[in-house]
């Protein structure tokens, strides 16, 4: 009798040339702000507000921002009444995931899907918020076929970890200046780390590294997945593992929380930075991954302008490897920006090449590879206002780090994916913005010892210190290109202001 059941609901569908498929989807629904988040940001950075250096926590952001309770129960009936299910809540109450066939979605916002081999979905019609769910601002997740790409470079591997070529952790300490650092006591104790990332990795190789480099103490290492089960994915994997690795290298003492959605899209992203700040641990976040800026959707700038804008009232900076193609962010020949490093309330990190003369002493030209250059869409910032033609624009990247492969100044890290047999030697802006994350670490524990609080975002401090202060704390890199743009004396589209002084550079901060 089930046979039968079977066949008559199978029967006019193949009478009627009629294909019925289900198509579960899951959208992001960012809800409107009572009060700007940009306006909290601007609060905690400007010295004549009550609230400088008092950073937002979660819970005043619910309170201040997010639609009131009543208003927001009732928007979670609503939902739930159309056939959506919940699948999360933010804390916040700024961000709820709904599910639904995408039947329920189309129904509900007047949209329509179209389906590519069924693994991604674009919607072929802008969706309209019913007056019943105007607590929502936007939508995000009703397409997924744009994708991040990991912003490393993989230049050799082998089974063993011999250094050479490559350069050992000590030797990158002591090119930029940490060891200092390290023999005050500095280690990052007691602060935390958030590794940003996609897809699936193996952890135990993160806590490999530090015991096969001999590191002490030793980083505490936390997995949090979330938006479903992440894949393993073998390109993806060594990015996630030497973010963690390279950030702990330079901060020792620091616990790391490696976020690793399932989902890699501009949803995949949003809920990856929400869910972060909703843990209010980590006051750096490292984030190694990119597209060109002019893939990324209208909506999608709007709604990471929020969350970055959110970052900033809860004292959090974030450090966005700036890409490894030059100035050709787009990989088309053309001169474009890479998302999010663009982005005005990110720390952008460019990448040097790297060289040491026979008296041990180094040398730095901007790398080739260095994404730079100037936004398609956002202002400059008031912190870059002085800048001249053609950086007209918010201009990138703010600051730099050992990035080139090729001169044998890579960097070995852990990964036992199938592309790596144990230890592969890997340059690229990806091992520039970890360890800036790491020394930040650094930073932090020294400003609370000294009973301040933690770093509020580094730009404004950074740009509109003097020159004699940007002299004594950076590194100028005065020579080299990354294609449209060549660095140069000062601030350059290639190596921002340069690399660190490690030393010089905490006491500047110490006195912000």
């Amino acid at each position: 009798m089930q046979n039968v059941f079977k066949f008559l609901f199978v029967l006019p569908s193949l009478f009627f040339g009629i294909k019925v498929l289900a198509r579960p989807l899951s959208a992001s629904l960012v809800l409107a702000e009572r009060t700007s988040l940009a306006e909290l940001a601007d609060n905690v950075m400007n010295p004549d507000s009550p609230r400088h250096q008092i950073y937002y926590t979660p819970e005043e952001i619910r309170d201040l921002v997010a639609p009131k309770i009543m208003d927001y129960t009732t928007a979670l009936r609503n939902l739930r009444s159309q056939g959506f299910s919940i699948a999360f809540q933010s804390p916040s109450h700024l961000l709820i995931t709904v599910k639904a066939d995408h039947k329920v979605f189309e129904k509900v916002f007047n949209t329509k899907f179209k389906f590519i081999d069924n693994k991604y979905h674009v919607v072929l019609r802008r969706p309209k918020i019913p007056s019943n769910l105007s607590l929502i601002s936007s939508i995000s997740g009703l397409s997924n076929i744009q994708m991040y790409r990991p912003l490393y470079k993989k230049f050799s591997e082998g089974t063993e970890f011999v250094g050479q070529p490559g350069i050992l952790p000590e030797k990158i300490k002591k090119a930029y200046g940490l060891n200092a650092l390290y023999n005050s006591g500095l280690t990052g104790k007691g602060q935390h780390i958030a590794i940003a990332t996609f897809m699936n990795f193996f952890l135990e190789d993160i806590s490999q590294y530090f015991e096969l480099i001999g590191l002490s103490p030793t980083p505490s290492v936390e997995k949090i997945t979330f938006n479903g089960t992440p894949p393993f994915d073998d390109i993806s994997a060594p990015e996630t593992e030497l973010d963690a690795e390279l950030a702990g290298m330079i901060a020792p003492g620091a616990s790391l929380h490696v976020f690793t959605s399932a989902e890699n899209s501009e949803q995949g992203e949003l809920t990856l930075f929400t869910t972060i700040l909703d843990d209010n641990r980590s006051k750096i976040i490292s984030y190694s991954w990119g597209m060109c800026e002019t893939s990324v959707s209208p909506d999608h700038r709007v709604n990471m302008d929020k969350v970055f804008a959110r970052a900033i009232a809860q004292g959090v900076n974030i450090l966005a490897a700036s890409g490894d193609t030059g100035s050709d962010g787009c990989t088309n020949g053309t001169a474009v920006a890479v998302w999010p490093a663009i982005h005005p309330s990110v720390l952008s990190v460019g990448g040097t090449s790297l060289y040491f003369s026979q008296d041990g002493s180094k040398q730095e030209v901007g790398w080739s590879g260095s994404g730079g250059g100037v936004s398609a869409f956002y202002n400059l910032p008031t912190w870059q206002s002085v800048f001249k033609t053609p950086f007209l624009r918010r201009s990138y990247p703010d600051f730099a780090f050992n990035a080139d492969p090729g001169t044998g100044q890579g960097i070995w890290i852990r990964s036992s994916s199938t592309s790596a047999p144990g230890w592969i030697q890997v340059g690229g802006t990806s091992i520039g913005a970890p360890q800036w994350a790491g020394y930040l670490a650094l930073v932090n524990e020294s400003r609370i010892e000294k009973e301040l609080p933690t770093l509020g975002y580094l730009n404004p401090i950074l740009y509109n210190s003097s020159p004699n202060d940007k002299r004594n704390i950076f590194t100028d890199v005065i020579k080299g290109r990354n294609g449209a743009y060549a660095a140069g004396e000062g601030w350059d589209a290639v190596t921002g202001w340069g690399t660190m002084k490690a030393s010089e550079m905490l006491d500047f901060l110490i006195a912000r």
